[in-house]
């Protein structure tokens, strides 16, 4: 199947990462240098068409005058993840994230603070759509993202593998400020916007772990509680040669 890419950063990191591009077509006289130079050195010819086709094409998701047409997304195996890590592992698994913003978001965080992967689910959560690769700013082009059908199961397994899984919960005892450096590879599992963990989900975890909060609110968006702690998780690796 086809997927569309709409808006100039998604395309133009997808045009230096790794993604399969199939065509790319621009509003005329809104030609972008940038992306017409990366087009250029993979060889990706240019298409002119005009607003109404880019915007039936993007299927409402803000364009800026280019929308590239790519390969299905290449989801990557957990394995995959795992063994092209340099140093112990950081991924981040997501329970029933859906929506979009949010799931963009936190792909980009873990791309910038270069985590090793992220793992969504099949079913009840956010896929990888248009909306989702312009909310991460083209993030998704660079990221190993693995999907999987039973979460649960998953991390079971990242545990009996070493990996110390790391739940995030507003209701937890344990400041994420408290983590010890670990030289173990590490799993942080986010929650959904309304519910956060399912239980049995976070009865996989080997800790939960929360964001202290001093200011007049009480809660922080999905995205930015993942960031937050990401950073910490990311902060704390230690090379196994220590």
């Amino acid at each position: 199947m086809t997927r569309v890419l709409a808006g100039r950063r998604p395309v133009l990191e997808a045009l230096r990462g790794k993604t399969s591009i199939r065509r790319i077509y621009i509003e005329p006289h809104r030609a972008d240098p940038t992306i017409q130079q990366a087009a250029e050195r993979r060889g990706i010819s240019l298409t002119h068409k005009d607003r109404g086709e880019l915007d039936r094409l993007s299927e409402g998701v803000r364009h800026q005058g280019v929308v590239a047409l790519a390969e299905d997304y290449p989801f990557c195996e957990i394995d995959d993840i795992t063994g092209n890590a340099e140093r112990p592992p950081v991924i981040v698994a997501l329970d029933q994230i859906t929506d979009p913003q949010n799931l963009g978001a936190i792909i980009r965080s873990a791309v910038t603070l270069g985590l090793d992967g992220l793992v969504i689910q099949k079913h009840r959560a956010a896929g990888i759509t248009p909306s989702v690769v312009r909310a991460s700013a083209g993030a998704t082009e660079h990221a190993s993202i693995a999907r999987v059908t039973n979460l649960q199961k998953t991390l079971q397994s990242l545990s009996k593998a070493g990996f110390e899984v790391i739940g995030l919960d507003a209701g937890s005892g344990m400041d994420v400020r408290a983590l010890e450096p670990s030289s173990a590879g590490r799993v942080l599992v986010v929650g959904s916007e309304g519910k956060g963990l399912r239980r049995m989900v976070r009865e996989r975890c080997d800790m939960v772990v929360q964001i202290h909060q001093e200011g007049p609110m009480d809660s922080l968006n999905a995205s930015v509680a993942a960031a937050i702690v990401m950073y910490e998780i990311a902060g704390k690796r230690v090379p196994h040669d220590r």
